[in-house]
């Protein structure tokens, strides 16, 4: 990912893009990245995380000194209101949200399907990847004008910040040029970032209920089959990434490169 030499090297590497928030989940820098002609993504200018409802005051201190310019909220109304972002109605920044229903974007839809073993789980998990960059394309729509208008530093989120934000951050640093093996490395990382904290996710997507832990790990974890799947519903509808951005996201060649004068160094 970082092109660092040994293991204990990416580990920092990684760890250095994570913003210890006591409040925060999966909260993340998408800097220094690393693209096929030689730029690098900037740091402190775009962030992935997952919910934001739990900040505390403190927290509040650290993302006032990121100068966050606008929250792009991937949750459902259900979920933002279970969980409302109080930091940025408090410090006026500008927040972005829409109203929606969805079959797989949303964790407690998911489990309410009753899934009943592991593999059923991973495909519903499979089928539900190459739905995401199609479903919720008004979002990631809104999210690249943003980005492209200059609306930055910037913070989107979904609830966990793995499956809505970890696609639409896959999606931004593809065509960012960012190689797809790093793209990948991104989206695992929110498995190392979450570690062992099952009681967090839990109170993200409500009670497990009677779903065992092998089916609760196949949802909560990356595998990268989901990431791989919505890419290539991409090319097999758009052709390529920048066709995507074109005709699903209606951002032009000319779009594209503004976002990536403004996030490239």
């Amino acid at each position: 990912m970082s092109g660092a030499g040994s293991e204990h090297e990416d580990a920092a590497w990684e760890q250095c893009r994570v913003v210890n928030l006591a409040g925060g989940v999966n909260f993340r820098d998408l800097g220094g990245y690393k693209t096929g002609d030689g730029r690098s993504v900037r740091w402190q200018r775009l962030y992935r995380s997952g919910s934001m409802g739990g900040l505390t005051e403190p927290d509040h201190e650290i993302l006032a000194d990121l100068n966050i310019a606008g929250v792009h909220d991937l949750r459902t109304q259900h979920e933002r209101e279970r969980e409302p972002n109080r930091w940025a109605a408090s410090a006026g920044i500008p927040y972005w949200s829409r109203d929606y229903e969805s079959n797989f974007g949303v964790l407690r839809e998911m489990l309410a399907a009753e899934i009943p073993d592991p593999k059923a789980a991973r495909e519903v998990m499979m089928n539900g990847y190459r739905q995401l960059p199609f479903e919720h394309a008004p979002s990631y729509r809104a999210l690249a004008e943003r980005l492209r208008d200059g609306e930055l530093p910037m913070v989107f989120n979904c609830s966990a910040g793995k499956d809505r934000a970890g696609t639409a951050a896959a999606l931004i640093l593809s065509v960012l040029g960012v190689p797809r093996e790093t793209v990948v490395q991104d989206y695992r990382l929110t498995d190392k970032v979450l570690g062992d904290r099952v009681s967090s996710m839990e109170r993200l997507a409500g009670p497990l209920g009677n779903f065992s832990r092998e089916v609760w790990s196949v949802v909560m974890t990356t595998d990268d089959r989901y990431i791989q799947n919505a890419f290539d519903a991409i090319e097999e509808r758009h052709g390529s990434i920048e066709g995507y951005f074109n005709n699903e996201l209606q951002i032009d060649a000319a779009g594209i490169e503004t976002i990536r004068n403004r996030l490239l160094e």
